[in-house]
């Protein structure tokens, strides 16, 4: 039985789509950008080694998916985590921290953070997006989030009067009143927790056939 995963389009249309396992959907990405784009039943029953015969070239305004108003976008507010799943989600990251004696943590972490996600948020099947570009965090913006305005940061002030307990009572209160259930360093660097099990912000590959091939 084959897993689900991004794979070549094989109707041609877009770079990737996204098998589940059975067969085709309708997720479909173009340099890293997610869209939906309807398959018909025919087309969903392709064999899943069939590449792309000619990938189309980019139209006059592929830069960026909010100038295609025709593309549908996922809708992040539905997407995301609840304030109790936020919650959780520290705590899970403070266990695994203890369990894996932090180095596993450490080490888990800097695989995961290219997906937008930590230890806790891939197994909660979470992930950071950007506000600005609609997609995963990267592994910079997952480090400069996690381990220095989180891990560092608490750590630093835990040390000076304990206010790295006032720091997380903060975030907790920041996180209650607003409506994107962002914590401070969400909105110090634009981000937003989304629930992904679809796996529909995933970051894909970029493509393996090359224009018009």
């Amino acid at each position: 039985m084959s897993v689900s995963s991004w794979e070549p389009d094989p109707t041609g249309r877009h770079q990737y789509r996204w098998w589940d396992g059975e067969q085709w959907t309708d997720q479909v990405a173009d340099d890293g950008i997610q869209s939906v784009d309807p398959i018909s039943t025919a087309e969903s029953g392709l064999p899943l080694e069939t590449p792309p015969s000619a990938l189309p070239p980019p139209g006059p305004t592929s830069e960026g998916f909010e100038s295609d108003s025709s593309i549908e976008q996922p809708d992040l507010s539905r997407m995301l985590a609840s304030r109790g799943q936020r919650f959780g989600a520290l705590f899970l990251e403070l266990l695994l921290v203890v369990v894996t004696l932090l180095i596993g943590w450490l080490i888990w972490s800097l695989i995961v953070y290219s997906r937008g996600q930590s230890p806790a948020k891939q197994v909660l099947k979470m992930r950071v997006v950007r506000l600005e570009s609609h997609r995963a965090a990267n592994w910079g913006w997952m480090a400069l989030r996690e381990l220095l305005l989180k891990a560092a940061v608490i750590t630093f002030l835990a040390g000076v009067f304990l206010l790295g307990i006032v720091w997380i009572i903060v975030n907790g209160i920041v996180l209650l009143n607003n409506d994107r259930n962002q914590t401070v360093w969400d909105k110090m660097l634009k981000t937003v927790v989304i629930r992904d099990p679809h796996h529909l912000f995933k970051p894909v590959p970029h493509a393996r056939y090359p224009q018009g091939s």
